[in-house]
This record gives C-alpha cells, sequence and structure tokens, in this order.
C-alpha cells in the first residue's frame, strides 16, 4: 500500500497556475451562457478573434457603467472580436446568482430595447479564477487571435484603438491592471 501511494498521488491533474501575458490560454469551455445561441462555447471556437474575458458582478458599479461601451465595441467588431462577460458573483450560492444575473440582463435588455449584444456566464467558473486571479473588478483579460494572453487591463484601456492595434497586428503594449492593495 505504501509503494502505491506516490503512484496514486502523481495521476491527479496538476495544480491550475495562473496565466500571464504571453502564456497560451488552455481550451476552457464557458458553460450557463446568457444571451448566446448556444449555453457554452470553448475558447478554441473563437481563434483568430480578439477575445476579452470581463470579469464583473451586479453589484459592481463600475462594471455595470462600462456595459454600453462594451456592446458598443462587440457591435462594430463583430467579426473580429467577442466580449465574454464572466459573472465574478461567488459568496452566495450558485442559483441565487443566477437568477439575479437573469433579472439583471433582463432588465438591460428592456433599455436597450432588445439589441444587447454581450454573452454573460451566469455562475462564477472557478478554471477561470484560477487561470486569471484578480481582486478588483471590473478585469479584463485580452486573448489574441492566436490564443494568447495579450493583455490584462482595467477598463481604461477598453478602446477601439486598442482593439484596432490588436486586431491589426501593431506592437502595443498595454498597462498592465495594477489588482494589489
Amino acid at each position: 500500500m505504501a509503494m502505491l501511494l506516490p503512484l496514486l498521488s502523481s495521476s491527479q491533474s496538476p495544480p491550475v497556475k495562473a496565466l500571464h501575458i504571453g502564456d497560451t490560454v488552455p481550451n476552457i469551455t464557458l458553460t450557463n451562457l446568457y444571451n448566446y445561441p448556444t449555453p457554452t462555447i470553448r475558447l478554441s471556437d473563437l481563434k483568430g478573434k480578439l477575445v476579452i474575458l470581463d470579469f464583473w458582478a451586479v453589484w459592481c458599479t463600475g462594471c455595470i457603467q462600462a456595459i454600453p461601451k462594451l456592446d458598443s465595441i462587440q457591435k462594430e467588431f463583430q467579426n473580429t472580436l467577442q466580449v465574454i462577460m464572466i459573472n465574478d458573483e461567488g459568496e452566495k450560492s450558485a442559483i441565487e446568482n443566477e437568477n439575479k444575473t437573469k433579472a439583471f440582463f433582463s432588465k438591460w435588455k428592456i433599455k436597450s430595447d432588445g439589441l444587447f449584444a454581450l454573452p454573460s456566464t451566469l455562475k462564477r467558473i472557478d478554471s477561470l479564477e484560477k487561470l486569471f486571479p484578480h481582486i478588483f473588478i471590473p478585469h479584463y483579460v485580452w486573448i489574441g487571435p492566436q490564443g494568447k494572453v495579450i493583455a490584462i487591463t482595467s477598463s481604461g484601456e477598453i478602446t477601439r484603438e486598442n482593439i484596432n492595434a490588436v486586431l491589426e497586428g501593431t506592437p502595443h503594449i498595454m498597462p498592465l491592471k495594477p489588482d494589489r492593495l
């Protein structure tokens, strides 16, 4: 039995490590999507597009203030960009978070005359929290068309100019989001 213990413990999957700029993002499947044609999406399905993961919560004023700009940018760059809102609610039960998020988006769709274009996860995705740890939201992770992390920013860097620079392949360095006290 003592000889089998090292073999059994080494067969467990390795711990998930935080990704940094330049790292390749694993092929994660995002589930429980709202406002998307399917309930799931694999990041590999978006290869060739710029993907911006927007970690947000319904109680975050800054997150909510950014939604109209993100929605407008998504519509403008619909063929080359995919913004995905990642629900960052974690303290309450999953069902309570899902219901709260659905209610929020129902109101938002009415407010935007049903033309709201941003998909969102309804539940917190722990694997994303481990890959992209953060303290403060909103928190934006930019994944380039080749599937690598190209930036981790705050909302100020979400501009048409920065998106165009990335899509054109222009070398462009955005400041790393300060996320420590």
